[in-house]
């Protein structure tokens, strides 16, 4: 398994936003500003949009300790705060930690252990030298009667998925493995996404593509 690009590296901190100002200070007076300079957001919520999907900060830039400039977006909710790079969950996670410690000086109250829980989900392009079919020859003949029935395409098995119990209230990212969109039948390029860390994401789709080779 080759890793090609990332498309979405997402990490989520859930905890009550509104223990970050008990003083019930004006946020758009006090932090946005010195968030929006600091991280060069080219676009952000202003309290005269609509708040319910979140504070938005678009296009912005956050420079690593090697040099690296990564771009960078970031949303402010009421159970807690998301960061998408696209390079690694762990990137974003730096990120987090470094927009929510900047807090205390900006007025504002932030400590490590009002975390409560960590999500993520991870999107990533990538190369496989095996086919899903592996999984069983009898999926190739089944596509085959598939294609036949329908008549003028050709059907192929191209997705695999394991979702979460829907019935939960909280439901993370499924886990989907599935041939490009657009890319020809055959070909050994595909996306995944999966509700964990970038790294262990890549653990997870050696592991399935060896159970491709078996």
């Amino acid at each position: 398994m080759k890793l090609l690009s990332v498309g979405l590296a997402r990490a989520m901190w859930s905890f009550d936003v509104s223990e970050l100002n008990p003083g019930g200070k004006d946020i758009f007076v006090h932090a946005v500003p010195a968030i929006v300079e600091d991280y060069k957001f080219k676009s952000y919520t202003r309290p005269s949009e609509d708040l319910s999907q979140g504070i938005k900060f678009t296009n912005g830039e956050f420079a690593k300790d090697d040099g690296t400039v990564l771009a960078v977006n970031c949303t402010i909710f009421s159970d807690g705060v998301a960061a998408d790079t696209y390079s690694s969950t762990a990137d974003s996670e730096i990120l987090l930690e470094e927009i929510l410690g900047s807090l205390p000086s900006l007025g504002l109250v932030y400590r490590p252990e009002m975390v409560r829980r960590r999500f993520y989900v991870s999107q990533l392009n990538v190369r496989c030298d095996k086919q899903l079919c592996a999984l069983n020859p009898k999926l190739v003949e089944f596509a085959k009667r598939i294609s036949s029935a329908v008549g003028e395409t050709v059907y192929d098995f191209s997705a695999l998925e394991f979702w979460p119990d829907q019935t939960r209230v909280v439901k993370p990212a499924n886990f989907s493995f599935q041939h490009k969109i657009n890319d020809p039948h055959g070909s050994d390029h595909y996306w995944s996404q999966a509700a964990l860390p970038t790294e262990m994401h890549l653990e997870f789709l050696e592991e399935f593509e060896r159970l491709l080779s078996e």
